[in-house]
């Protein structure tokens, strides 16, 4: 572990990047097909090193949104201070979704119409 550490960010960043896609929960690889299937562009387990180092579950930079897949681990008042952090600095919109609420049948619906408000709103 101490060889990791030394090692530049970056290298360490693309080694982060592998293994987070690499082990892949079941939500977020429906989510990623689900994307797929809307064509919508995206990017799986991309990293932001400002304002703090981050790698989030999925970047549309189209709309300037990252979703966010929680496992029963999450900190949920954690990441809400970490998330309005980051997008006060960077301004993208951050969607926080449960392993359920991907797996759930209702997933298409909502995403379709949390996607329609956004473009409605000028953000996509």
């Amino acid at each position: 572990m101490d060889y990791f550490c030394r090692l530049p960010l970056s290298k360490r960043h693309s080694i982060n990047v592998a293994r987070l896609r690499k082990a892949a929960t079941p939500a977020e690889l429906q989510m990623k097909d689900f994307l797929a299937s809307l064509g919508a562009p995206y990017r799986f387990q991309q990293g932001f090193y400002s304002p703090y180092y981050r790698i989030v579950d999925f970047y549309l930079p189209t709309m300037n949104l990252l979703i966010e897949i929680d496992g029963p681990c999450h900190d949920a008042a954690k990441d809400r201070r970490r998330d309005d952090w980051f997008t006060r600095v960077r301004g993208i919109k951050i969607v926080r979704l449960t392993n359920e609420q991907v797996s759930s049948r209702d997933l298409p619906r909502f995403m379709n119409q949390f996607l329609n408000g956004l473009e409605r709103m000028g953000r996509g």
